[in-house]
């Protein structure tokens, strides 16, 4: 099981005009090639501030604040309508904590309670941006959308975006404050580390999603297409069921199985899966896949 660490403490206050030099200079520090910076121009901003802009039925700022220091920001629009957009900007030096997860489940306990009419809170995340993801698969939010090419990049190109939300129905159930059981895959990647029996799957890349218990995992291999994994993670053991089609040549195959994948901690960090395989043909086999890790 995954070792546990220490929670910061998190609070969030709102926004006051004395907070523009920080916030525009934590906007730009914070943005990222998959987190853009807003624009902020701070006399712009402590005017919009002064005014109350930023704590109106529409709109509100929150000055996020993590072990008793400022940290970073968050911004909620659309209020006044049945979906309401989140957006967050912690500094570099405090993530990795898990406190974007608290700060969500703040802002939803809030909003919720003080917008009756507020039927969704919504956010996204660069498709590559798996630390956003990630928190927003921990805060409850469910992943709903792909919006394609929605993400303007500077050589002219897009990049896509998933869609985070969270109900009405599920705040009121708790699900934003469900307990943390059990390992979470949500937006991790997985390649092939050793092959211990059977055929190998040389090239073989599996990028995992999860809801709850449920799991999805999409993969391919140098001779595996379009392959699809669906099962229930319990505690460390995730077992699944899987459909591929195998490229022989000018033949393919559509191969059909089941397994049973361990998970466990390596001591680097990284998480491996010990993946025991059959299929209906006959065919079975054990290899290990370890995490991949961003050298962004």
């Amino acid at each position: 099981m995954p070792a546990a660490t220490h929670r910061p403490e998190v609070h969030l206050r709102v926004l006051v005009p004395d907070d523009a030099g920080w916030v525009s200079a934590m906007d730009r520090r914070s943005a990222t090639a998959m987190a853009r910076p807003i624009g902020f121009v701070e006399d712009r901003l402590r005017e919009e501030l002064e005014a109350g802009e930023w704590a109106s039925d529409a709109r509100f700022g929150w000055a996020i604040i993590i072990d008793g220091a400022t940290a970073g920001f968050a911004l909620v629009e659309g209020l006044d309508a049945r979906d309401a957009e989140v957006l967050l900007r912690i500094g570099p030096k405090a993530r990795g904590r898990g406190a974007g997860r608290e700060v969500l489940r703040q802002l939803a306990d809030h909003h919720f309670s003080a917008s009756p009419d507020l039927v969704r809170l919504t956010g996204r995340a660069h498709e590559h941006n798996v630390p956003m993801q990630r928190v927003f698969n921990a805060a409850g939010f469910r992943m709903e959308a792909r919006y394609r090419e929605s993400f303007p990049l500077g050589d002219g190109s897009a990049a896509s975006e998933w869609g985070y939300a969270l109900t009405r129905k599920d705040w009121q159930a708790g699900r934003h404050r469900a307990a943390e059981t059990g390992y979470d895959l949500h937006g991790l990647s997985f390649e092939l580390d050793e092959t211990i029996e059977g055929e190998k799957a040389d090239g073989l890349l599996v990028k995992f999603l999860q809801e709850g218990r449920r799991v999805i995992a999409r993969y391919t291999a140098d001779h595996q297409l379009d392959g699809e994994a669906g099962g229930i993670l319990t505690g460390d053991v995730l077992r699944y069921r899987f459909v591929h089609a195998n490229e022989d040549g000018p033949r393919v195959e559509e191969v059909l199985g089941r397994g049973r994948a361990r998970l466990q901690r390596r001591e680097d960090g990284r998480l491996e899966i010990v993946d025991k395989w059959s299929d209906e043909r006959g065919s079975h086999g054990q290899r290990v896949l370890v995490q991949r890790v961003s050298k962004d």
